[in-house]
């Protein structure tokens, strides 16, 4: 029984994660020591599939529950209202866009650079949020995100040759597959 005791996680974790409320002034999605990395690698990945669904699902986290340790950091404007709507309407576009016909594949140069550069930003910017290496931060969520973009490539590419899905239909469920999880990290 002692050792299944100690097994159990803490009080404090457990008070720390069911308080999460939107008037919660500690933003548990940045500011948990113990999987920060693991997040900054989740939301690289979320990059990959979706450039900018990543940075609009982070500013929209921080617009609600902003940080003090990016308050005098280069990425502060992600704490923005304005930014986090004008993040959400690329990220809206970029969805769309993605279903119509004849679009370049994610692996090429130019859009795996900005998928990249996405993934760079918002492992950035949860470093910087715990009090971390910014460019570290960056470097991770960059690799991320390029794992990610091919990852999620050959995977769609998988569903479309077994399953003779349309493409439309299986860019859907990659969707539903990037939104679940950038959300469920955001909320981790």
């Amino acid at each position: 029984m002692s050792r299944l005791i100690k097994q159990l996680p803490s009080p404090d974790i457990l008070i720390r994660q069911s308080a999460y409320t939107p008037k919660t002034k500690t933003n548990f999605m940045l500011y948990d020591q113990s999987n920060y990395i693991w997040k900054a690698v989740g939301m690289g990945a979320v990059a990959g599939m979706r450039a900018m669904s990543a940075p609009a699902l982070l500013s929209d986290e921080l617009s609600k529950l902003p940080s003090a340790s990016l308050a005098h950091s280069p990425l502060h404007f992600l704490q923005s209202d304005a930014v986090a709507s004008g993040l959400k309407l690329f990220a809206a576009t970029e969805l769309l866009g993605d279903k119509i016909p004849n679009v370049p594949d994610r692996i090429t140069p130019p859009s795996l650079a900005i998928r990249a550069i996405s993934g760079a930003v918002v492992g950035a910017t949860i470093f910087t949020a715990n009090k971390d290496s910014t460019s570290k931060g960056a470097i991770i969520g960059a690799a991320a995100a390029i794992a990610g973009t091919f990852a999620s490539f050959y995977l769609r590419k998988a569903i479309k040759k077994y399953t003779h899905l349309p493409d439309s239909l299986s860019g859907t469920i990659e969707d539903v597959l990037m939104f679940g999880s950038g959300l469920a990290i955001t909320k981790a």
